[in-house]
Formats: structure tokens, sequence, C-alpha cells
């Protein structure tokens, strides 16, 4: 599946794929070295795919440095800065911005268009809502009755946390672009639907809790 993500050039899916799959594998075996395997493949594709893939070396300079070609292959970037900087506190107000001036405002650059019109404090807000979807899900696979609905839940959470977080440091430079969207928020139907699938999946572990849930294999910190 990876492989035919990278032929699509699909990088930020493909990055979602990576980061579920190692979650879930540390979930089940408690290994750190499982994070650590995975750090040093992503480091490693990230080095080898610079000097091989166009887009990897785009995305990576612009992430880097986007000043060097800001009309160019980091316009994105740089009018998404320019955005979030100009939403201050409390944002130009709704409405009262200019998303369209963001390529891609609807989908991938959800986040600089709404950092624009609501500030920083509708920043916040939408980080703190969605966090307590990613809080009530731990609780969700906390509670689950057995095992496979507990790692389902968490690689749920997982999918939720990682694409957000992706977007989100994408909008704001602090990761590379991805071009994934931000769950519930950014406009497209196919990301909608995954979405909301993930959460009526989360809605059923729910409603299916034990009122003694699964226990744990092994109570110990993870090693």
């Amino acid at each position: 599946s990876l492989l035919l993500l990278l032929v699509q050039r699909d990088l930020g899916t493909a990055s979602i794929f990576v980061f579920i799959f190692t979650i879930i594998i540390f979930l089940a075996t408690g290994k750190r070295r499982v994070l650590l395997t995975t750090v040093l493949f992503l480091t490693l594709a990230l080095v080898i795919g610079y000097f091989f893939i166009d887009i990897i070396r785009v995305r990576v300079d612009g992430w880097i440095n986007p000043w060097d070609d800001p009309s160019g292959n980091s316009y994105q970037i740089v009018q998404s800065i320019l955005a979030v900087a100009n939403g201050g506190t409390i944002g130009r107000g709704p409405g009262l911005g200019s998303p369209l001036l963001v390529p891609v405002a609807i989908s991938d650059f959800i986040f600089a268009a709404i950092a624009e019109e609501s500030g920083l404090v509708g920043s916040l807000g939408l980080l703190i809502v969605i966090w307590l979807i990613l809080a009530r899900g731990l609780i969700v696979a906390l509670r689950a009755a057995d095992r496979f609905r507990r790692y389902l839940a968490a690689g749920i959470v997982t999918y939720f946390g990682i694409q957000s977080l992706l977007i989100i440091g994408g909008n704001l430079r602090l990761l590379p672009l991805t071009g994934v969207t931000l769950p519930f928020v950014s406009y497209g139907g196919s990301s909608l639907l995954t979405s909301y699938v993930a959460l009526f999946l989360l809605l059923v572990i729910s409603n299916l809790a034990d009122n003694e849930p699964a226990l744990l294999e092994d109570p110990r910190p993870y090693s």
C-alpha cells in the first residue's frame, strides 16, 4: 500500500499509514524500539527522497526557508504564514479575511483561513475541540471490552491526531507540507466520509463498553 501511495506521490497519506502502523505496534507490544525504528526510517526516507524525488525537495526547501522563492514553489506556505499573522489575537472577524489569497484554503490550508478570521482565540478553540475528541477517544479505548476494540479505538484516535498534527503543523511551518486534510473541518467528500465513519466506529465501541474493561496484559511502564 505504501508503494502505491509513493507512486501516486501521496506522501501525506503514506505518512499517516506509517504513523498509525507504528503506534498500533507500540501499543500491542509496548516496545519503545518500535518508535525509534520508525523515526530512523522516516529520517532516512526524508534524506533519500530529498535527493531523488523532486516534490520532497521542493517541500523541504519551502519548509526550511520559504522566503527563497516566495512567489514560486513556496507561495502556499508564505501566504499561509501571512494569513496567520494577519489574524492576530482575536482575528479579522467572520467573513472579513482573505482566505482566497492562500491556495486551496478550503482544504489543505483551512487552518490558516480560520486563524486569519478568528485569530489566536479561535485557533486555540479549534485545538481544544480536537483535543477533546482525542481525549474521549482514548477513554473509549481504555474502557473497551476486549483488546480488538481497544486497539481499533486507539488506531482511530491516532488517525485523527496524526492527520490534525500534520495539517496544522504544515500550515504553521512547523512541519513540511503533506497535503492532507483537517478532520471534520476541511472541504472534501472523501475526507468527511472517512472521518465520520471513523467517529461512528468510536461511538459503537463506546456503546459496547463493558463495566469491567479488558485488563492490560502488562501494567508495567512501556520499555
